[in-house]
């Protein structure tokens, strides 16, 4: 579509080279997060440890079903304990499928299945581990255990988590078929003011949902601002220093990135454009008419439009 030579968008600027090539908005929501995702080194090693776990349960029927077994024990054991309740929609089976940079909502449908099915893939693997076919598999399994049971990894999993599910709200809406231009965009201002302001919480709620997960779990909670040692042994070689005030800086890089990233892809000039063409739809008597809208639409179009005075003109009559 886009090929420089004889791709569609380039065949028409040469006829006429006024025209925008604007992807619709969830389109370009999931070019944002496949983005940070990629840019990022700390969002793009979390996503490459979790699609391993993925591909290495997921390669068989037999560790699917395990999971499957696994989870389905321990939610009759909850349902004994009165702690989850039956009935229609509810407790549904939840599956496993890797984030796709071409699927929309399939990062924050991943990650947040895994933190559902996280004990169980846990068990899983640590089977794999102990009785895997051969010394790569139990090697590899050994590995991801130890990579997910860390504070590092849950306290990416929950960022992504509540990260993804503003942008998957934001998703879901602005692929209603009958969602208006004008309201597209304040939405995506909405998910833009939303991402700011958990910038500026200081993330305690972040450490405190990583830390009940880690608690719940099993899972080591380092001393913040202190260093902490791995394992139970007397004898450490080396200790794991873990900094709030660094991983706060790591957490407001990928908030700054994942709002640059928004103001690249809605840009002025696409939002002036499609605010333009909207104040000139017809829809409910004109609602959305709007002069101002319509002049900075002018000035984007300057071939036909040689004289925004003329247009104030026009106005004026």
């Amino acid at each position: 579509m886009q090929g420089e030579i004889n791709g569609l968008k380039t065949l028409i600027l040469k006829d006429n080279p006024s025209a925008y090539c604007i992807h619709c908005f969830a389109h370009q929501l999931q070019l944002t997060l496949v983005a940070v995702t990629k840019k990022h080194c700390d969002v793009d090693q979390f996503f490459d440890i979790v699609a391993n776990v993925l591909n290495i349960i997921g390669s068989s029927f037999k560790r699917r079903n395990m999971l499957r077994e696994d989870k389905a024990k321990k939610l009759e054991e909850l349902q004994v304990l009165g702690e989850v309740h039956t009935g229609s929609g509810l407790n549904q089976e939840l599956g496993l499928q890797r984030p796709g940079d071409t699927r929309w909502g399939s990062h924050f449908k991943t990650v947040r299945n895994f933190i559902a099915l996280f004990s169980s893939i846990i068990n899983v693997l640590e089977f794999l581990a102990s009785e895997g076919a051969n010394y790569l598999e139990r090697s590899v399994a050994k590995s991801l255990v130890n990579d997910i049971r860390s504070f590092e990894f849950v306290h990416m999993m929950h960022l992504m988590l509540k990260l993804l599910a503003i942008t998957n709200d934001l998703n879901i809406a602005l692929q209603r078929k009958d969602q208006d231009i004008v309201n597209a965009i304040k939405l995506v201002g909405f998910a833009k003011r939303q991402l700011q302001v958990m910038r500026e919480s200081k993330w305690e709620s972040l450490i405190d949902d990583a830390s009940s997960f880690c608690s719940k779990h099993d899972i080591v909670i380092p001393e913040m601002d202190k260093n902490y040692h791995l394992g139970k042994s007397k004898r450490r070689s080396s200790s794991v220093a873990y900094s709030h005030h660094l991983r706060v800086e790591v957490l407001n890089t990928i908030i700054d990135l994942q709002l640059s990233e928004l103001n690249s892809r809605f840009d002025a000039v696409n939002i002036n454009l499609l605010l333009g063409m909207a104040s000139l739809s017809p829809d409910n008597s004109f609602a959305n008419y709007d002069k101002d809208r319509i002049m900075k639409l002018a000035t984007l179009y300057p071939h036909e439009f040689s004289s925004v005075t003329s247009l104030t003109t026009i106005f004026s009559l």
